[in-house]
């Protein structure tokens, strides 16, 4: 039951992850606010997903204690999943609020419910009393029954009974139908955003560099964080020095192939997230692992493996890259050179490296044409 319930919250997730979190186009177009900046988006999510179980469990309870417990836990759990919805149709500014909640039969049963039961089990105004409830010790395993007297009966006994099925049904409707309105608006700030991402491919293509910045900037600012001096002012001062040397216009074809692949895959991200079918993952957990079969090589088979396997400097390079004082520098990069002996370009850079070791610009742009030059990208 709670399949197409996590689905959505997955899909809700992956955009705030991947696209709100990231673009500032994104972030404001909802509710982003100094409190929404923190944690506190995650941790609904993270609570939701907590919850789903409680809400959706079908286990068999052996005695009045245990249905007790579970009662009080289903409700309650309803309860803040209620709230959690709510307040995320607030970040996403679809202009439901609680009063357009109250007129919905599938959240203004199930909190009545709750609150009757378990918030309010007995209620006084001014001193006077309104309702007072207890739990049947007779309820069936597949209901919540209570005893209920209310002034609006003449505090006459009432027993009330629920299905636990269609408490759940009831509350998947809900929020089925509510995490779908949070969907189609984050579809429609996604479809407004790819078509600005458009513009910048077309200033790509024209290779105006300057002005891919400044789109970058306003649109894609996420790709100045991911790799070295992919800030706004080192690119614009090694983009001003591409014809000084090969390194820095290796460099700025670096970033053009890399933005331009970032945007393909944000497209496709997008694709991904709304047209993905839907995993039930609870058949996931009855998969099982194929057998694995363990074959010995021979001393000469491993002999000859080690002679066809080609030679890498993936290990050397990821070690200079982030470890940029002197001394680990020398024995890395000495890796590196004792590898490279007869390379004399990868020999030089390496040189302007250990020269310009506290210069990112000079350092990196060397780094990146050594990775150019052994293709290890």
């Amino acid at each position: 039951m709670k399949t197409t319930v996590e689905d959505k919250l997955d899909r809700i997730a992956d955009i705030w992850n991947y696209f709100i979190w990231d673009y500032k186009y994104c972030s404001n177009k909802i509710k982003f606010n100094e409190d929404v900046k923190t944690n506190y988006f995650g941790d609904i999510l993270g609570y939701f997903k907590d919850t789903l179980d409680i809400v959706f469990t079908n286990t068999k309870h052996s005695n009045y204690t245990d249905k007790f417990s579970f009662t009080i836990s289903f409700l309650q759990a309803i309860y803040i999943q209620q709230d959690f919805v709510q307040e995320m149709l607030e970040i996403f500014k679809t202009g439901i609020d609680k009063g357009a909640l109250k007129k919905d039969p599938t959240y203004y049963i199930n909190r009545d419910l709750r609150n009757e039961l378990v918030g309010h089990p007995i209620r006084k105004f001014k001193d006077n009393l309104i309702s007072s409830t207890l739990f049947s010790y007779q309820a069936n395993e597949d209901e919540i029954q209570y005893l209920r007297y209310h002034k609006d009966n003449d505090f006459k006994f009432e027993s009330k009974t629920y299905k636990i099925l269609e408490i759940q049904e009831r509350h998947r409707h809900f929020l089925e139908k509510y995490f779908d309105v949070i969907l189609l608006k984050l579809k429609l700030i996604l479809e407004e955003y790819l078509s600005e991402l458009d513009k910048l491919e077309n200033v790509i293509n024209k290779h105006d560099f300057k002005t891919v910045l400044k789109l970058v900037e306003l649109y894609f600012e996420a790709i100045f964080k991911s790799d070295f001096v992919y800030d706004k002012f080192s690119l614009s001062k090694i983009y001003d020095r591409r014809n000084e040397h090969i390194r820095y216009q290796n460099f700025i074809n670096k970033f053009y192939n890399d933005l331009q692949t970032a945007i393909v895959d944000k497209r496709n991200s997008v694709k991904d997230i709304f047209e993905r079918k839907v995993i039930d993952k609870t058949s996931l957990d009855s998969l099982s692992l194929p057998p694995i079969e363990i074959v010995f090589a021979s001393s000469y088979d491993t002999s000859e493996i080690e002679k066809q396997q080609k030679v890498t400097y993936h290990y050397e390079i990821g070690k200079i890259a982030t470890k940029r004082n002197l001394q680990d520098f020398e024995f890395f990069g000495g890796m590196l050179k004792s590898k490279c002996e007869s390379n004399d370009l990868v020999l030089s850079e390496l040189e302007h490296m250990e020269h310009n070791i506290t210069d990112e610009i000079e350092y990196y742009t060397s780094l990146r044409l050594i990775c150019a030059e052994l293709k290890e990208e």
